[in-house]
């Protein structure tokens, strides 16, 4: 008969309880212990899209398994693609080790990284626009800048033509708020350094659906394996997101034109706000502020006009220009903005008087038409509720390295070669720019100094 154990005052001893052995899976032949979580998320903005059909939600599947399989993938590269020494092949190599790549049979290359999703509450749509009913004419769009930034959320907003079309009943697209999952990942044991970065990047970065570097989609890690994650400190946003850098970021060298954090970023942070919706909302308007800086408007309530050299440019190459805007107000013949990202749309409101059709700034070239914005707008959920907005520039993704340039592109034909790289003397020419050539840096200094002011 066994004694039962006690120490030296009669208590009874209980063992420790009995770590589970992990999972071992054969993978290439060989057995790998394998690591599964359960990682549970808030959204702590409105989900952008993320159906299968662009700007539209799934009310059936919000959360997509391959969104957040493409997510970690970005943000492996992003944090461990220095791991390389500049090699592309071989970081591509091992990344599709990881996350998986088209397999053969002689080559299979299934993922090594497994993900199921379970919505918690798939939330609610809210509408950007609405309209209001006219007596005379058609419907007026109005923004509901209360409740999401219409600057961020424009790609939903109805075409002017449309409302005339269909009145009241003009289809206008949702997002989607208030979306809670869990995240079940199985990756090996051997790979929990680098998953373990992706998802803390992702998780403080990135986000789910569409616009994420505008800061839709945003997340709000709440529990590991039901153990609650604490939320930083607002007043040590900061020191959080340093700390993380150091910690998942490679030190080496990356392939060249692979977007990528640093351990000492280009970065700017908003003051603290009572919550993360407010911190996002400055971060948006701050963007618009700075890229849609004016002169002075008129008496009569008519906007100024830009103090970026963009529009007179583009009336000098394409010989439009309507009678009010006779002089040019800028002599710089560049497009810095292409620098936030392209394609960009430049609407003249006053076409019917002369001034240049719709034009659209893009690469010149057919797979590199578009580029990837490399400005990261991102709100932090904090302590107590309450929430800062963080603007965080990538590395390694720069328009001037778009293959074959720019051109603009005339809604009539036409299409015009053009720079966005700007010298030190055309930089103290742009009133936004303060002199300093590089317009994200700019940008930072902007939100340091005045763009958050609403």
């Amino acid at each position: 008969m066994s004694r039962i154990p006690k120490d030296k005052d009669g208590n009874v001893i209980i063992p420790p309880p009995i770590k589970p052995l992990p999972e071992v899976r054969i993978i290439n032949g060989q057995p790998v212990a394998m690591i599964m979580q359960t990682r549970s998320y808030e959204l702590i903005t409105p989900m952008f899209g993320g159906g299968a059909q662009p700007a539209l939600a799934d009310a059936d599947m919000v959360v997509r398994p391959s969104g957040i399989r493409g997510q970690l993938r970005f943000w492996w590269r992003a944090c461990k693609g220095g791991d390389f020494d500049g090699d592309l092949k071989a970081m591509k190599d091992a990344e599709d080790l990881l996350f998986g790549a088209a397999s053969t049979e002689k080559k299979p290359r299934p993922s090594q990284v497994e993900i199921v999703v379970n919505i918690t509450s798939a939330g609610e749509p809210i509408q950007p626009f609405i309209l209001e009913h006219r007596k005379e004419g058609a419907p007026r769009v109005k923004s509901r800048d209360d409740v999401i930034p219409s600057y961020a959320a424009f790609p939903l907003q109805p075409q002017q033509e449309d409302v005339r079309r269909y009145r009241m009943n003009t289809t206008i697209n949702s997002v989607r708020a208030k979306v809670k999952f869990d995240l079940i990942i199985t990756f090996p044991e051997y790979q929990k350094e680098a998953v373990e970065a992706a998802l803390w990047a992702w998780e403080t970065f990135g986000g789910i659906g569409g616009r994420t570097r505008r800061g839709f989609g945003a997340l709000m890690l709440t529990a590991i394996d039901g153990k609650p994650v604490p939320l930083p400190k607002a007043q040590e946003t900061e020191l959080f997101i340093k700390k993380g850098l150091a910690t998942h970021v490679s030190n080496g060298k990356w392939p060249s034109n692979v977007p990528h954090l640093s351990r000492e970023p280009k970065m700017a942070l908003t003051g603290m706000k009572s919550n993360p919706t407010e911190s996002w909302k400055d971060l948006i308007f701050s963007l618009k502020n700075f890229r849609q800086q004016r002169h002075g408007g008129t008496e009569r309530g008519r906007p100024g006009r830009s103090k970026w050299p963009e529009p007179d440019e583009i009336r000098r190459q394409t010989g439009c220009r309507s009678p009010q805007h006779r002089e040019d107000l800028s002599n710089v013949s560049k497009f810095p903005r292409g620098a936030l990202g392209l394609p960009i749309v430049f609407h003249f409101k006053d076409e019917r008087d002369g001034d240049p059709p719709t034009s659209t700034l893009q690469g010149s070239t057919k797979n590199y038409e578009r580029f990837a914005s490399p400005l990261i707008l991102k709100p932090i959920a904090c302590e107590g509720g309450q929430g800062v907005g963080v603007a965080l520039v990538l590395e390694g993704s720069q328009v001037s390295k778009i293959p074959g340039g720019l051109v603009l592109k005339v809604s009539d034909g036409r299409e015009f070669p053009v720079d966005a790289n700007l010298t030190k003397e055309e930089a103290e020419q742009i009133p936004p720019l303060r002199g300093n050539p590089n317009v994200l840096e700019s940008f930072l200094d902007f939100i340091q100094n005045t763009g958050n002011r609403r």
